[in-house]
């Protein structure tokens, strides 16, 4: 029996807390065909013990789109909302449209509680950390370090030559201050790190 990978990496990340992340990013990175086949073996698993009726499906659908509005707003308008998305995907409406709106909609919702509010700046940090991070300063570094000339539209490397190490140190100093802010901004990170 394939083990699921989302239990083992839960049981790393509850065991390790962050410090785990590394060593899966690299074991992704140095073994991803074997890490990707696991994968499919497991999300195959998981699709095959699933109930395939037409009502399962839309129930699982309609509990997946109520899930990405709040709490607070789920005990309100949960139930109404439900059956209203349950007719809208019966009558042959739920398609990518739908699922977009709710998506919209519940991301609007979450940014009026508190919690959504708290969380804007980490998830801003978590989206965007990894253009100064990688693409702007460890691949212009590794060109650099490399003796490489194409520039590509790594900004660093079209300054002149003296302003390029220093540009380099302020992206990779910028990305990893966002990826800080990310990691202690986000409450299970923060309760394990």
């Amino acid at each position: 029996m394939i083990a699921d990978l989302g239990t083992i990496t839960s049981k790393l990340y509850g065991r390790w807390g962050w410090k785990c992340i590394p060593p899966l990013v690299l074991g992704w990175v140095a073994l991803w065909p074997v890490g990707l086949a696991w994968l499919a073996l497991s999300l195959a698993g998981a699709c095959r013990d699933r109930d395939r009726s037409s009502q399962a499906r839309v129930e699982r659908r309609v509990a997946r789109l109520l899930a990405l509005y709040p709490p607070r707003w789920q005990s309100r308008y949960g139930q109404e909302f439900a059956e209203l998305l349950r007719e809208t995907i019966r009558s042959g409406h739920g398609g990518p449209r739908l699922t977009l709106n709710v998506v919209r909609e519940g991301t609007a919702a979450w940014w009026q509680t508190p919690e959504g509010r708290r969380a804007l700046l980490p998830a801003t940090c978590w989206w965007m950390c990894w253009i100064p991070l990688v693409a702007q300063g460890l691949a212009p570094l590794i060109m650099k370090a490399s003796g490489g000339t194409y520039r590509s539209w790594f900004a660093a490397l079209y300054l002149p030559g003296a302003l390029q190490w220093p540009a380099i140190a302020v992206m990779l100093t910028a990305g990893s201050a966002m990826l800080g802010v990310a990691i202690r901004g986000t409450p299970a990170l923060r309760q394990n790190g």
